[in-house]
């Protein structure tokens, strides 16, 4: 399948410009396969796909892509993805604007750094919690295993966590591992040095959006 790829949306600006080119292809490679898929089941192939590249992505971008409806904005979810419409207020007008600023996610570690300090709380939190931190990914399983409400893991997390950064070796020592098993099977290509911050107050915002499909 040979294509021509052409597109106004300026990259590394934070307006989906690669989210755009790959929810466009799985349509085309849809079309060209002769296939059938739903929105929820394409949006959730293409938010996988674009982690391809090395970026640990999440998938609202690829949700609104394909869920997007006129007149009403959306409260996306995730595990599983779905979406309830918001009533927006009469007149109401959003401005998507470019500033000019670039921020090559591909290229830098920052973006894969805040996913992997979101799935190391969740991990710390869990083992200080005594569940089977090893099978946990994200806070909110954290959450729905101890059967708190937000309010409750807020607390949780200010007990648990401190909120200067955690080296490698601390965070090796508070789950009882060894260096080379945190790089290797929790920490991304580009996120295996440095420390990393586990506890600010965007942490538990954040988390939900940044890896729903790991």
């Amino acid at each position: 399948m040979n294509c021509l790829v052409d597109g106004n949306i300026p990259p590394s600006s934070g307006l989906s410009s690669s989210s755009a080119l790959v929810c466009c292809a799985g349509l085309v490679t849809l079309t060209a396969l002769g296939m059938n898929l739903s929105k929820v089941e394409l949006a959730e192939i293409c938010a996988k796909s674009e982690r391809y590249i090395g970026t640990e992505g999440g998938g609202m971008d690829q949700s609104i892509s394909f869920l997007a409806e006129e007149g009403t904005a959306k409260l996306i979810e995730f595990s599983p993805l779905r979406a309830t419409d918001v009533k927006l207020p009469s007149g109401a007008v959003f401005v998507i604007a470019n500033s000019c600023v670039e921020m090559n996610k591909a290229a830098t570690s920052h973006f894969n750094i805040r996913v992997m300090e979101c799935r190391l709380a969740a991990k710390l939190l869990a083992k200080h919690k005594g569940l089977q931190w090893n099978k946990v990914l994200r806070l909110e399983e954290v959450q729905a295993q101890l059967g708190i409400s937000l309010e409750e893991m807020l607390s949780v997390t200010e007990d648990a966590l401190h909120s200067d950064p955690y080296s490698p070796e601390e965070i090796c020592m508070c789950l009882g591992i060894s260096l080379d098993e945190l790089r290797t099977q929790i920490l991304s290509q580009n996120t295996r040095d440095g420390n990393l911050v586990l506890k600010d107050h965007g942490l538990l915002e954040q988390d939900g959006e940044a890896a729903p499909y790991q």
